[in-house]
């Protein structure tokens, strides 16, 4: 075939692909909202990612050459941990985006550059480590320049390794590990065309680094939106939060509520993230959830007061649905300014509630939400006043969490019951808590409060009926859940 024969055929095989793909995209995107669990849901959001990767590689075949590239970097950011945060957790790796100062909004680059630069670097850092962390640190150099650093904690570069690292099949023999040593170089020739550079070198406490720097000239400022606070809410509008909380459901709720408040907020899965987050970002508030995996918010109450800097002042208030005073106690002498109880269903007092330990001005509470009908399932006060907050999309949003939460609550509580072990039913009762009162149903919110203060007990003769009775409430409110996706 000739040259624009080979050409039209490059063009028709790319459309059949891409319709191909977007099959998958749009059937993962629907089934992400079907009920699966959240286990499921990380791995189908997996598959979503690598599927939208390939659909950005194929549709650079039909670009125009003199189309300007403009590639916003959070939606990139996102993409890039939804495809590796799994694959890195199945070898016990952390994968995480740690953001520092004043980050431009978008890149005078393709965004398909953008993830095939550190889709190779973060590969190549997976690939080669087998315990730790591997970290995408962002921030601003001196110079106003965008630094991209990817930090882990492997064996770092041999030298053979360091003196064919950018170099096409720039693998040394007998690494031990398989691959085509194209990585780095696809990498390096794709920063150099964009004008940036890149280096790598070893860590001298372990493990490897590899820089890319972007100039400024290729850096584009994120918008400043002027943020108008409802009248009658807190103005949070002075606060940059860090929000710690590993339930989506609840970092959802927390972090729209903020945002409508006007605050700036970054959220952090676990204690780990926090630290990590405490570490190189600018907050003047922490709201750290208790129990949280890696490291509880004890913990990191703990060890941020215990920092000898500037930082170790940093207000910071308890999340926690344990409020006796046993509990209130422990969390105040573990550092904390103040406790703020879950679940959170009235945003003028949780707005008023930092207000009051940050020093800013209180506003008079709005007309809190009240049990109407405390046999309902759903009390719509709360339930709608919360739609109202949130938004309609951020709702079903919300609700596709909720329905994760319960499967994996109800399952909890009947292995608990199941295998005579109060251990899982507590911890799911917790959870429950928290979730059931946040979005409305605060009947279901009682019965987990009930049922895990008698799970305490060992009395199997009383924790029997009222699993039983918490597991229908569940089912319940699933059915509420499913007829509000289906509207």
């Amino acid at each position: 075939m000739s040259n624009a024969q080979d050409e039209i055929a490059s063009v028709l095989l790319s459309h059949d692909m891409l319709s191909a793909l977007s099959q998958i995209v749009h059937a993962s995107q629907a089934l992400e909202n079907a009920g699966l669990n959240r286990a499921d849901t990380v791995f189908l959001k997996q598959i979503s990612s690598a599927a939208l990767y390939i659909n950005e590689l194929l549709e650079t075949m039909s670009e125009r050459p003199d189309t300007v590239p403009v590639s916003d970097i959070e939606p990139l950011l996102t993409q890039l941990t939804a495809q590796w945060a799994p694959e890195a957790a199945k070898k016990g790796i952390t994968f995480s985006v740690v953001r520092k100062g004043n980050l431009p909004g978008a890149l005078r680059l393709p965004k398909i550059d953008f993830l095939r630069i550190f889709n190779n670097i973060i590969g190549n850092a997976l690939k080669f480590s087998d315990s730790g962390a591997v970290e995408f640190r962002l921030a601003r150099t001196k110079t106003g320049a965008l630094l991209c650093e990817m930090v882990d904690d492997g064996p770092g570069f041999s030298d053979d390794a360091q003196k064919k690292l950018f170099l096409l099949h720039g693998r040394p023999e007998g690494g031990g590990v398989q691959g085509s040593g194209l990585g780095l170089y696809i990498a390096r020739e794709l920063v150099s065309k964009a004008g940036g550079d890149i280096a790598a070198e070893n860590r001298p406490t372990g493990g490897a680094r590899v820089s890319v720097i972007f100039p400024e000239d290729l850096l584009i400022a994120a918008e400043r939106p002027v943020v108008k606070v409802k009248p009658g809410l807190p103005d949070l509008t002075h606060l940059n939060i860090l929000l710690a909380e590993d339930n989506p459901t609840n970092q959802l709720v927390a972090t729209q509520m903020l945002k409508k408040m006007g605050a700036s907020v970054q959220t952090a899965a676990d204690g780990v993230d926090a630290m990590a987050a405490f570490e190189t970002g600018d907050f003047n508030l922490g709201l750290i959830d208790i129990e949280m995996p890696r490291k509880s918010g004890l913990e990191v109450m703990r060890e941020m007061r215990a920092r000898g800097d500037e930082k170790a002042k940093t207000t910071l208030l308890a999340l926690t649905a344990y409020v006796l005073p046993e509990h209130r106690d422990r969390i105040m002498a573990a550092g904390a300014d103040g406790i703020i109880a879950k679940p959170l269903t009235d945003i003028a007092a949780f707005g008023n509630a930092i207000l009051i330990v940050t020093g800013g001005a209180e506003t008079p509470d709005l007309d809190a939400p009240v049990d109407s009908n405390p046999d309902a399932d759903i009390q719509m006060d709360v339930y709608n006043g919360l739609k109202e907050i949130i938004g309609a999309d951020s709702m079903r949003e919300l609700l596709s969490k909720v329905q994760s939460d319960l499967m994996d609550v109800r399952t909890g509580v009947h292995e608990g019951v199941k295998n005579k072990d109060t251990v899982p039913i507590r911890s799911s009762t917790h959870i429950l808590i928290s979730v059931a009162g946040a979005f409305g149903a605060v009947k279901l919110q009682h019965i987990a409060e009930a049922l895990n203060a008698t799970a305490k007990t060992g009395d199997w003769a009383r924790i029997v009926p009222e699993a039983t009775r918490c597991e229908q409430g569940i089912t319940d409110v699933l059915c509420f859940v499913a007829t509000e996706l289906g509207s």
